[in-house]
């Protein structure tokens, strides 16, 4: 159906190679560079190098992140190479579109600069809400693996009600744990009550309490939620599993010092279910080739 149109897929980890096997399915002509070997990439095309993945392309799809450091594209199978974000840009024309997860400011500059269409598919709302479900997913085998206890009748805090507290509350409510949700906004804290789970709001004293008794507390707000005060005043056989990106919202040296033991989980979707993570970006890249007028919608 998409023979006509070829698309670049360079490094990443196994997200990337679910969807070089999707879109190649499909019938887009796919080529590859800096994925496992050892994957199973369905009807694409493994390059020897990036170039050949490239070349004549009308879209290269990065991965997520695109970069770590903002100037080498995020390829950790490639091992003894390395592909400069600007090296890429040189070599790419301008009508090809440049898509990946989570580009940074300099990265979006340089894009400008060189008069090349960027599109970051982590801004997607839809690629938010649907990882929100292998996040969730990821932090209950976390704890069920770190706690000494059953998450089925044990205490859970989760801070934040966002797209991933919502549906992690909801998940440890389904497994039998007694959940309490903070948040700041009324109207986030009568979401919390009607579904189900005690409400407490950041700061006060039930909140406080709530994180005193917990057997284990998720955290989902990137702002020092956890700070020193708070975790002195933990329970030691407490867990702490942080979820929020960036540098999380836990003392992570006042939880070591405490005995506590506190776990940063960043990038559970690609860790944990990286099948379902890469056909969530594929949803995602689909609708960006539709509205860019690159494809028809399938």
């Amino acid at each position: 159906m998409y023979a006509t149109v070829k698309i670049g897929i360079l490094g990443g980890d196994m997200r990337q190679t679910a969807l070089a096997r999707r879109l190649s399915d499909m019938g887009f002509e796919t080529a590859t560079w800096g994925l496992s070997r050892d994957a199973d990439i369905g009807q694409a095309v493994r390059c020897s190098d990036w170039h050949g993945a490239v070349d004549q392309c009308r879209a290269v799809i990065l991965p997520l992140p695109a970069s770590a450091d903002g100037v080498r594209i995020n390829a950790p199978f490639a091992v003894g190479y390395e592909l400069r974000m600007s090296h890429l840009m040189h070599a790419i024309s301008a009508d090809t579109l440049l898509i990946g997860g989570k580009f940074d400011f300099g990265i979006k500059e340089a894009a400008k600069e060189n008069n090349i269409p960027l599109l970051d598919y982590f801004e997607c709302e839809e690629l938010q809400i649907k990882n929100a479900v292998p996040t969730a997913e990821g932090a209950v085998e976390i704890a069920m693996r770190e706690m000494p206890i059953t998450v089925f009748g044990s205490k859970a805090l989760v801070c934040g009600y966002g797209r991933i507290g919502k549906v992690l509350s909801a998940m440890l409510k389904n497994i039998g744990a007694e959940v309490t949700a903070s948040a700041r906004r009324q109207d986030d804290l009568a979401y919390i009550a009607v579904n189900g789970h005690r409400a407490v709001r950041f700061g006060s004293e039930e909140f406080r309490s709530a994180a005193e008794q917990a057997d284990v507390i998720f955290n989902t707000v990137p702002a020092k939620i956890l700070d020193r005060t708070l975790i002195e005043n933990l329970r030691r056989c407490c867990l702490i599993v942080d979820l929020a990106s960036g540098k999380g919202g836990v003392d992570f040296g006042a939880a070591e010092s405490c005995g506590i033991k506190a776990l940063h989980a960043l990038s559970l979707p690609g860790k944990v279910a990286p099948a379902t993570a890469g056909n969530i970006i594929c949803d995602c890249v689909l609708e960006l080739l539709v509205r860019e007028g690159v494809i028809a919608r399938p």
